[in-house]
């Protein structure tokens, strides 16, 4: 991203020169403005599920022990997740260090894309209710199955993807208190 941006900046500046270099750069301060509290937000929620949810619920519904029930769940739970990213994603990650199954957060955010039931109306009012339902029933085996394959194909991966995530999280809090990182 950093290299795009810098790719961007030239054109930029080639383009209109400092002043349209600025007012990217304005423009995009603004945008960050307006997502901070979203971003602030669904940190605030990712936290508070990771202590409020018990690690046993989280394995008996969503992890290895859950079965096939755990891509099914965790698609339910995607499709009905309100937000963006900068609060699914974080809570992704908490699920999976809480004891979710990998394959179930596959399920999690393919639903979260493929399902989302908050835009389903929005989509009705724009492309009429056929080709919405068309779109849905097409696309409704796809999180369910990502998963179960996941699952199927990758059985060990979990505790890996769980230390990766660890890793970020270290890394993360390592570059906000200017600690070296290794």
């Amino acid at each position: 991203m950093a290299t795009v941006a810098l790719i961007l900046i030239i054109v930029a500046f080639l383009q209109g020169g400092l002043g349209l270099v600025g007012k990217g750069f304005l423009l995009g301060g603004q945008k960050l403005l307006e997502v901070m509290p979203l971003i602030i937000i669904g940190f605030i929620l990712a936290g508070l599920v990771s202590i409020s949810i018990p690690k046993r619920f989280v394995s008996k519904w969503l992890g290895r022990e859950a079965g096939w029930k755990g891509p099914f769940l965790g698609s339910l739970v995607g499709a009905m997740v309100p937000g963006g990213p900068f609060f699914f994603y974080p809570l992704m990650a908490t699920l999976t260090l809480a004891g979710a199954n990998v394959g179930t957060m596959i399920s999690f955010v393919a639903a979260k894309t493929l399902w989302n039931f908050a835009r389903i109306p929005l989509e009705i009012a724009f492309v009429g209710t056929e080709l919405t339902l068309i779109r849905f029933i097409i696309t409704f085996p796809i999180p369910i199955l990502a998963g179960t394959a996941v699952d199927f194909f990758m059985p060990g991966i979990a505790d890996k993807i769980r230390e990766d995530i660890r890793k970020l999280q270290k890394k993360n809090s390592l570059l906000k208190s200017g600690e070296e990182i290794d």
